[in-house]
């Protein structure tokens, strides 16, 4: 199965930890205005994959806040809106 999704972040966004120890995978969830945005991984899947993952994604949100810090410091002059927006 594939599936696709875009998940749009504004100041209501709020991004939360579900723990429940060693019974069950954290769950990672993004809540917005109207839709929810949850990512774990089945019990079932062998740990390592699970680590896996989690490395990637930590690897990767890293990544994503040097890319905002990037285009927030581009727009340093007071233009806070993209380009070519009005």
């Amino acid at each position: 199965m594939t599936a696709s999704m875009a998940f749009y972040a504004d100041a209501g966004t709020t991004v939360r930890l579900n723990e429940y120890g060693t019974k069950s995978p954290p769950i990672l969830t993004l809540d917005g205005r109207d839709h929810t945005l949850s990512v774990s991984s089945f019990g079932r899947i062998p740990v390592a994959d699970q680590l896996a993952f989690a490395h990637a994604l930590a690897t990767t949100a890293a990544d994503y806040v040097k890319a905002v810090e990037t285009y927030a410091a581009a727009r340093a002059d007071g233009d806070q809106k993209p380009d070519g927006q009005p």
